[in-house]
């Protein structure tokens, strides 16, 4: 298991280098190591719709209330998802769209921001 270091966002290397004896000589071999991580770069507007998307996913939480759940859970969704049709483009929102269908809201946003 490679040691990790302490903040993820350094490079990991996960081989060193190793020196191997062959019958023609020495040969050295290079350390293999994983680049630093890199945060995404968000827009506001992107951050903003994150935001909405996670509202969007904690409305299933309300829903579990008995009686008033369900219909506040609904209206919630409804308002979150009109801010994140504002907020987007709607390129942007027709991915989003097609990957809502399968993935919970924030995990659908963000997939539609890879290309």
């Amino acid at each position: 298991m490679p040691k990790l270091p302490p903040s993820l966002f350094k490079g990991i290397t996960l081989l060193g280098a190793k020196k191997l004896p062959t019958p023609f000589g020495t040969v050295e071999t290079p350390s293999i190591e994983l680049p630093p991580l890199k945060l995404p770069k968000l827009e506001s507007r992107h951050g903003k719709a994150l935001a909405h998307a996670l509202g969007v996913d904690l409305a299933d939480v309300v829903s579990i209330v008995p009686w008033v759940g369900s219909t506040l859970a609904d209206s919630l969704r409804r308002m979150h998802g009109e801010e994140i049709r504002k907020l987007l483009t709607s390129d942007e929102f027709d991915k989003y769209a097609k990957w809502d269908r399968t993935y919970p809201d924030v995990l659908a946003l963000l997939r539609s921001r890879l290309p």
